[in-house]
């Protein structure tokens, strides 16, 4: 069992989860506030930190910062209001393991923590079982490319947005490649300082720096023969990406502290979720290791530009789902079909796997149903039916009292979202009063959940 610090300045949440985490057989240490949470992480042993996004002393990212700065591998999952999903995705990009929504559900607090306490084991019968390449043309092109690729041996540079399984298509190679059978090794640079990335590449010897009790193997050389996936590639300092150049040209490293040259035989996959070109003009990355890393290149498109693969993950998802929640839900309602093929998923494919075990946990009927969803998700998608239809208004003629009320109702829509959908400021700024707003709210079909 592990010991897992909670920092949220939210006493009935830490209350829930403690009750929770414990029963599962966990240690609890709770933190009211982000400094006292930094204390926590000061007396060691901690295995697995959930963070609130808001916290009376400091923001979601300078937290994250000053944890990872002091637990660079620990697992860090951010808690946040739906609405804040799309910084919880940049926290992400800056190598939080997840995000968790709140309000959120115990068996889905349960099912992150044991993810991140103990990642599947990476052998190839269950890899194959969990990947899925999609039926989108797009991603049939990546495939093809992957099975060319694959036992080529030259070295991949992955590019796509957060959440859009750029490390499962790294693996795909290394499974499909001479090196199968040796160790796939992963480094997430986004979660590493620039002084720990170092060790952590290449290993140290005891005594090398502060803190350096026993020798380490760095990644090059656990991940011998076989294959070092390098995520976030383009969050190396330049130190660090001088020292990457010089392995990978001389195929040798030298642990810190140790003057020793050890060889090594590693195929490099790279990712980002940069353009690393645009980095290379504006001098923040090394051109020479840019073209060492990009023997080929495979760039992966959004879930948003995949409309064909929604309902390909959505259900692979949902049967994962219901075998590890002991659940029977068969399907999805039209009206989810409708929604999910509107919403953009900024935290793509990792964003709709969190949704259907969501979904699933939640319904109670024999379809996942629009009340399942997160009120944020439905919200865009009845904005998004709202704008269709104002276009398809605007393709005709139209007299002026139509004009006039469609008018009024996009304000009312405006005010609602300035005020975060609070009817009493909204009827503020419209100055009108709450019946009134209501009434027009009913008249004009505007829904807020």
């Amino acid at each position: 069992m592990a010991t897992i610090l909670i920092i949220d300045d939210d006493t009935f949440i830490c209350k829930q989860l403690d009750l929770l985490l414990k029963k599962q057989g966990h240690h609890v240490r709770i933190a009211y506030t982000a400094n006292n949470g930094i204390k926590e992480l000061k007396r060691g042993g901690v295995d697995f930190v959930l963070c609130d996004y808001r916290l009376p002393d400091a923001n979601g990212d300078e937290i994250f910062r000053r944890v990872k700065k002091r637990e660079p591998y620990v697992p860090v999952v951010i808690m946040t209001a739906y609405a804040d999903v799309r910084t919880a995705v940049q926290m992400i990009r800056a190598g939080a393991f997840d995000y968790i929504t709140k309000p959120f559900l115990q068996e889905e607090i349960i099912r992150v923590i044991n993810r991140g306490l103990k990642e599947s084991p990476d052998d190839l019968d269950g890899f194959e079982n969990r990947f899925i390449s999609g039926e989108d043309p797009a991603m049939q092109n990546v495939m093809q490319h992957v099975e060319m690729v694959a036992p080529a041996g030259l070295s991949v540079l992955i590019e796509g947005e957060t959440g859009s399984g750029k490390e499962f298509i790294a693996r795909a190679i290394h499974h499909r490649s001479q090196r199968k059978d040796k160790p796939f090794v992963a480094l997430d640079c986004g979660a590493l300082p620039g002084e720990l990335a170092n060790s952590e590449l290449f290993g140290h010897v005891k005594g090398a720096f502060t803190g350096a009790i026993q020798d380490k193997v760095g990644c090059f050389e656990a991940a011998e023969g076989g294959t070092l996936f390098l995520d976030e590639i383009g969050n190396l300092t330049h130190e660090n990406q001088v020292r990457l150049l010089r392995t990978i040209q001389e195929k040798a490293i030298s642990r810190l502290g140790d003057n020793r040259v050890r060889s090594v035989d590693v195929r490099i996959i790279s990712a980002t979720n940069e353009d690393l070109m645009k980095d290379v003009t504006q001098s923040n990355f090394r051109e020479d290791l840019y073209h060492r890393i990009n023997g080929f290149k495979i760039t992966l498109p959004p879930l948003r530009q995949r409309k064909h693969d929604v309902f390909v993950f959505a259900e692979r998802f949902r049967e994962n789902a219901n075998q590890s929640l002991g659940k029977k839900v068969p399907g999805f309602d039209e009206k989810v079909k409708e929604i999910f093929l509107r919403y953009p998923w900024p935290g793509n494919i990792r964003e709709l796997e969190n949704i259907i075990y969501r979904c699933v946990l939640l319904e109670q009927g024999d379809k996942i149903s629009p009340n399942t969803l997160p009120e944020e998700i439905r919200r865009y998608a009845d904005l998004s039916a709202e704008k269709e239809e104002l276009k398809t208004r605007l393709r005709r003629p139209m007299s002026l009292k139509e004009a006039a009320i469609m008018a009024e109702r996009e304000a009312i829509i405006m005010a609602l979202k300035t005020c975060s959908y609070n009817k009493t400021k909204a009827a503020d700024i419209l100055k009108v009063d709450r019946k009134t707003l209501y009434n027009k709210m009913r008249e004009y079909s505007i829904k807020t959940y």
